[in-house]
């Protein structure tokens, strides 16, 4: 749901880049790249194909290529992100595509080594964000750095060709999913009718989707609905009865149950509690799901963690 989202463009150096961002909520969605996240405040809960954990402040785990993943906070945390290609390692360590790391978070208490590759994640994302000349040389020798660090830190397995060619393939479908659900998700949304638009049957395609997402569609279909009503209810005035029509749900009652069940409390306790916030910050951060922010704040920020 790239749309809902505020973008601030980074810089991209040879197949790797680094953001800092505030992260309130992250429906499932998987990417080539592998991604390294350093939680630099608050907390985290992370569900993935494997399993589920909760990252906390000073901890970082990574995500593997084509392995979905949905992110939720209680309240805002702030990350600071390193999305790699594998192509980026292609030239002289291919091996990369056949390594499948286990993911679970680490803290700098795991082992001095993982302390220390905090403090290099923190150096590459300031070196990276500061952009001084021949800043490109050192930030590709500190993700080399990082990643042989990750080898011995963390488990990992090598994985087939075959094994390989299953996860671009379940990537594929993966996305045709969540680009349907989420271009057509106001109106009548049947998986049958995916189901036939992929050519699988529904009970196939009701398990592949209960795999990927960690959740039955119908839930997914349900949060997909109720975080677009949840902007409705903050950016309009549009009455409930409305927000709900818009958003796809056939009922007020299912409105109520499925917003209550992902955020908590009711529609209408949710746009009277915006409206009573006293500060702008708080309302900013109810505002958005995923907030990026500049390379001037995020240098802003990073210096707290680097003295």
């Amino acid at each position: 749901m790239a749309h809902e989202y505020e973008l601030i463009e980074h810089n991209e150096i040879g197949g790797f880049k680094l953001f800092l961002v505030n992260m309130l909520y992250r429906t499932p969605h998987n990417h080539k790249d592998l991604e390294l996240c350093l939680i630099l405040r608050g907390s985290i809960d992370i569900r993935h194909i494997e399993g589920s954990f909760t990252a906390r402040e000073g901890s970082f785990f990574l995500m593997n290529s084509f392995q979905p993943h949905e992110l939720q906070a209680k309240e805002p945390a702030l990350i600071l992100a390193l999305q790699v290609s594998p192509d980026f390692f292609a030239p002289y360590f291919p091996q990369i595509e056949t390594i499948h790391f286990e993911v679970a978070p680490v803290s700098g208490a795991h082992s001095p080594l993982a302390k220390d590759l905090i403090t290099k994640i923190l150096s590459l994302a300031h070196t990276y964000l500061l952009a001084q000349p021949m800043y490109e040389l050192k930030c590709a020798a500190a993700v080399n750095d990082v990643f042989l660090d990750l080898l011995h830190i963390l488990h990992w397995k090598n994985i087939s060709s075959h094994e390989r060619e299953l996860f671009t393939e379940r990537q594929m479908k993966f996305r045709y999913l969540t680009n349907a659900i989420d271009s057509r998700y106001s109106g009548k949304l049947l998986l049958g009718d995916l189901a036939e638009e992929m050519h699988v049957s529904i009970y196939y395609l009701s398990h592949f989707f209960r795999d990927c997402f960690g959740m039955p569609f119908q839930e997914y279909l349900s949060r997909v609905r109720c975080e677009n009503a949840r902007r409705l209810l903050l950016l309009t005035d549009r009455s409930l009865l409305e927000v709900s029509i818009a958003c796809g749900f056939s009922d007020p009652k299912y409105f109520n149950s499925g917003f209550r069940s992902l955020y908590g409390i009711t529609p209408k306790e949710y746009r009277k509690k915006f409206k009573e916030a006293p500060l702008p910050s708080q309302q900013s951060s109810m505002l958005t799901t995923q907030k990026f922010l500049s390379s001037e704040a995020s240098l802003v920020l990073l210096d707290q963690y680097l003295t």
